[in-house]
């Protein structure tokens, strides 16, 4: 049998790797279930719609306008909110002006809305309309006494297909999804992910991403994924990020996969990071791009949303006998961050206080795995978990000691990260090691004096963590068998030899599973808050679903039990938005708007090196040459017959003198001019 031990290396570094020759072109065939790369019908909107951060009487609605000249010029949006799919009861309007600063990005603010109700959003520039959007406010005081919401995170492109997405699209009684972090990974080509995948799912740009101009690009080629664009379409989304939306294993002074001697100063890469997410999310805006904050709806739930990455995190001890590790002064969240949660959790008046957040927080208690394998230690394998709660435990402790002696009740915790499904009594030490002599040595012997898994006594709270979109988990990390191994001895007595049972120390860990991809659905009710699992495959394009287990807790129980069936759907569902764009007079060249589109140009100005961004709808000549100022030809980047995809034009700028530039672009017989500047 192979040993469980392996299951803990999770994780793989990644290569960085930069071109630095004059004209690179990188291939992207996207097979995204409707279009290979980018559906021409929606231009200039290709990337879709989406809308997040609902209050009672605003929401954000977000869209990118992709034009088809890039030459620095700015574009007039229109937009407007309306109560009917049809969009013909009009409540708010505006223009919104974008420019290259934000990357042709739009994000308004819509305010004057009602509580508790849905809209249907849309933008015009252009001459075309885009996706009509739907979205939700949040109810006030009484008024909603159900709610639901899709609980995700880890959304790796190349490991596998987006089918959790298309399934919650379909959804129409979410009142928003909750993504709690990597949304997009930094990785470069076939360094993490599937190996069947990674020719057809190629990443933009195909190196990992450090600049401006990698983030922005990644998030597009992200954000062209149809089940991305349908599932942020049909729903408001409530997000913060965790590491990979920078770089693995990230904390506020650095990360794992950030080498400052070749990747440059973390602060620059890390500001980076948090504004391209602030440009492509549909996060509200605020001046210190902070993602923790509370969402009220109305008297049933306080959403409080964390960030235990980037605000405070201290850098990680990767070994449970340090010390240090138990610092009482050691954080996750920071000392700003923690008092701000403190004093939600506090002074919540509404009946479930529910946080997001990105890792897990309950004890994990794996170290036993070390029995099957004489190479490791009991401590050994703890270690390997420290990038969680567990390498923060004093701070933990404060959290669990405020909950119990101000008494609060009703606290849920949401957790991504982990890639696999996790449902948790959240205890305050729930197990006792002890190292007792043995015939094969001494064996650690666990007891549980803080908590009754019969009864849940010794509960504060609960956690529901949920598994990876389709990011790779214990089978994919090392094989089938193992996983199911492993999963099997979670929470069964452990016997490793005959005649010696030591005791369980994953009680508190209610439901596990380590080997499939999806989401939960969290479902809240004045009653109950309730996590039902659905399961989707990643290695090919299907509508196929499974459901796995629902666990729920009562009011003022605090543990969990678990549901016979998953939570009934809400009575009232609403309209879906039409799959495809109210018809407007299109001005655009018709021919070319269905071959190519010109995603974007990275950085403009430049100083060394610039990237041209774009995507084929079907098979063309492509030619593509750099002209000066004055009309010369000085290079032929590109003259070649391509397949459809997403490709980029990465033109290093070092032999250039500062000035203006134009990339002509010839696809077929269409003409595209792009307008770059060397400024040194």
């Amino acid at each position: 049998m192979k040993q469980p031990i392996l299951l803990l290396i999770l994780f793989l570094g990644s290569v960085c790797l930069l071109a630095q020759n004059s004209g690179t072109v990188f291939q992207n065939n996207r097979l995204n279930g409707e279009n290979p790369s980018f559906n021409p019908d929606w231009a200039p909107f290709y990337h879709g719609v989406a809308s997040g951060d609902p209050l009672e009487d605003r929401v954000i609605i977000w869209t990118r306008v992709t034009p088809d000249v890039i030459d620095g010029q700015s574009i007039d949006v229109s937009w407007k909110v309306a109560t009917d799919v049809e969009l013909e009861q009009v409540v708010q309007s505006g223009i919104f002006t974008t420019d290259a600063s934000t990357d042709y990005t739009v994000k308004v603010d819509a305010t004057g809305l009602e509580a508790g109700q849905t809209y249907y959003y849309s933008f015009s520039a252009l001459g075309a309309n885009s996706l009509t959007g739907r979205t939700k406010t949040t109810p006030s005081g009484d008024q909603s006494a159900h709610l639901k919401f899709g609980v995700v995170s880890c959304s790796n492109y190349q490991a596998g297909y987006f089918n959790a997405y298309g399934r919650l699209a379909e959804r129409n009684d979410l009142d928003a999804i909750l993504h709690l972090g990597d949304y997009i990974y930094e990785y470069g080509n076939s360094v993490y992910g599937a190996d069947s995948l990674f020719d057809v799912r190629q990443l933009e740009p195909a190196t990992e991403i450090l600049s401006l101009a990698d983030y922005r690009a990644r998030y597009s080629t992200y954000r062209l994924d149809t089940n991305l664009i349908r599932v942020h379409q049909q729903h408001p989304f409530i997000t913060v990020w965790d590491d990979h939306e920078t770089a693995n294993d990230s904390y506020k002074d650095g990360a794992q996969n950030h080498n400052p001697e070749t990747e440059g100063d973390w602060e620059t890469r890390k500001a980076t990071g948090k504004q391209v997410y602030f440009e492509w999310m549909p996060i509200r805006d605020n001046e210190n791009k902070r993602v923790y904050r509370k969402i009220s709806y109305g008297n049933l739930m306080d959403l409080i949303m964390l960030d235990t990455r980037l605000e405070g995190r201290e850098m990680q001890i990767n070994d449970v006998l340090d010390s240090t590790l138990h610092d009482s002064l050691r954080t996750i969240l920071g000392s700003e961050q923690k008092a701000w949660l403190l004093d939600q959790l506090a002074n919540s008046t509404a009946r479930w206080k529910v946080i997001g957040q990105q890792v897990i927080f309950s004890e994990l208690n794996v170290g036993w795995a070390a029995l099957v394998d004489d190479n490791f230690e009991y401590y050994d394998v703890e270690s390997q978990f420290l990038d969680i709660w567990d390498g923060y435990p004093a701070e933990r402790k404060q959290l669990m000691d405020f909950i119990k002696e101000n008494e609060i009740d009703n606290v849920v915790i949401l957790t991504g990260d982990f890639h696999t499904t996790f449902a948790f009594d959240v205890v305050d030490d729930p197990i006792d090691v002890t190292f007792q002599p043995s015939p094969f040595g001494e064996i650690p012997f666990f007891t549980s004096p803080n908590y009754n898994p019969e009864t849940g006594e010794g509960a504060l709270a609960v956690e529901f963590a949920c598994p990876s979109i389709n990011s790779a988990n214990f089978d994919e990390n090392v094989d089938l068998e193992s996983a199911i191994t492993f999963q099997a001895s979670i929470n069964q007595p452990i016997i490793p030899f005959p005649g010696f049972e030591l005791g369980n120390p994953n009680e508190h860990m209610r439901y596990t599973n380590l080997i499939e991809h999806g989401f939960f659905i969290l479902d809240v009710k004045a009653d109950s808050a309730q996590a039902d699992y659905y399961f989707t495959p990643i290695l090919e394009i299907t509508d196929s679903m499974s459901i796995g287990e629902s666990w729920y807790t009562g009011n003022g129980h605090n543990y969990l039990k678990k549901a016979d069936m998953p939570a009934a759907p809400k009575a009232m569902q609403d309209s879906p938005a039409p799959n495809n764009p109210p018809m407007v007079t299109n001005t655009r060249e018709e021919d070319l708007s269905r071959k190519f589109a010109l995603l974007g140009v990275y950085p403009n100005p430049f100083q060394k090196q610039n990237t041209l961004h774009y995507s084929l709808a079907e098979t063309a000549q492509v030619q593509i040459d750099l002209y000066d100022l004055n009309g010369r030809m000085l290079r032929s980047l590109v003259n070649e017959r391509m397949p459809a995809g997403i490709y980029s034009l990465e033109l290093n700028g070092e032999n250039l003198d500062s000035g203006t530039y134009t990339y002509r672009i010839l696809i077929d017989e269409q003409l595209v001019n792009a307008k770059i500047i060397l400024s040194r």
